[in-house]
């Protein structure tokens, strides 16, 4: 009993230190739109040269509403408030009862489809999703939901470059694919570390942070593409396909031999009645 309270006393305090020493995140701060300033606590100090690091940036897309279908217990609609777009990947996930999770990827067309890659079987979770269009997605679940009321959230991930500092407790982090103007991110510290190589603990894991109308356009803004439904491009390509095939159609043959045949036969009469004149 004595040596269980000596370990329980040696790792409350263990816990304790640690959390007493953790670094704070002071200000996140978007200069421009290819650049993020992160301002740490006054403790920590980067190196100029180089920082380990591992942090990513995640656009947050709003959703408009959740809506569980009045049939099937299992299925939930989702609306969103921006539209899905083209060659990127998306984690969808459900934040107010359950932890779980779907990750997906949007190419050039928009799938009807998707199945929950990451479930096991006999998992409890999001067994699929079907795309509907770029704002409408429907959820559909291992088992039967009791709740009515739900809570998601759709990130995707923002590609990063580097992080590099002047020998202070700032940094600042450089995105490949631009931010947008009045969009909300969050940022994930999953490991950072000091001049002196030592990894730094945080107090949080996640900040949000937003852009606004009046965000400078440092690098050149890339077009933004929309995913296609596929249903429109095969339908398109079907009615071409058969516009051609109509112009050698059985029937359209069938027709100019019945007109060649009936030709025939009238020459036929008007010549057998001119002889039965003579």
């Amino acid at each position: 009993m004595k040596k269980f309270k000596i370990l329980l006393f040696l790792a409350l305090s263990a816990f304790f230190t640690s959390n007493a020493f953790a670094s704070t995140i002071e200000k996140i701060e978007v200069i421009d739109n290819n650049t993020i300033n992160i301002t740490a606590s006054d403790d920590v100090v980067f190196s100029s040269d180089y920082v380990e690091w591992d942090i990513k940036v995640l656009k947050d897309i709003p959703v408009s509403y959740s809506l569980k279908d009045e049939a099937n217990f299992k299925k939930v609609t989702l609306n969103l408030w921006a539209d899905l777009i083209a060659n990127n990947s998306y984690s969808l996930i459900s934040i107010l009862w359950a932890e779980w999770n779907i990750d997906f990827t949007i190419w050039d067309y928009l799938e009807w489809e998707i199945s929950n890659k990451l479930l096991w079987n006999g998992e409890e979770g999001i067994e699929k999703i079907n795309i509907i269009d770029s704002r409408t997605i429907e959820l559909f679940f291992t088992s039967d939901l009791e709740d009515d009321i739900f809570e998601f959230k759709i990130l995707t991930d923002i590609p990063t470059v580097r992080l590099v500092s002047e020998w202070n407790n700032i940094v600042d982090l450089e995105i490949k694919d631009n931010l947008e103007k009045k969009s909300d991110y969050i940022l994930m510290i999953l490991s950072l570390e000091d001049k002196d190589w030592n990894a730094l603990y945080f107090d949080e894991d996640l900040y949000d942070f937003s852009t606004w109308n009046d965000l400078v356009v440092d690098a050149e803004e890339k077009d933004v593409t929309l995913a296609a439904a596929k249903e429109e491009k095969e339908e398109e390509w079907n009615i071409t396909e058969v516009a051609l095939a109509q112009e050698e159609t059985p029937d359209t043959g069938a027709a100019t031999w019945v007109l060649v045949l009936m030709t025939a036969i009238v020459n036929l009469a008007f010549i057998f009645r001119k002889k039965i004149i003579k």
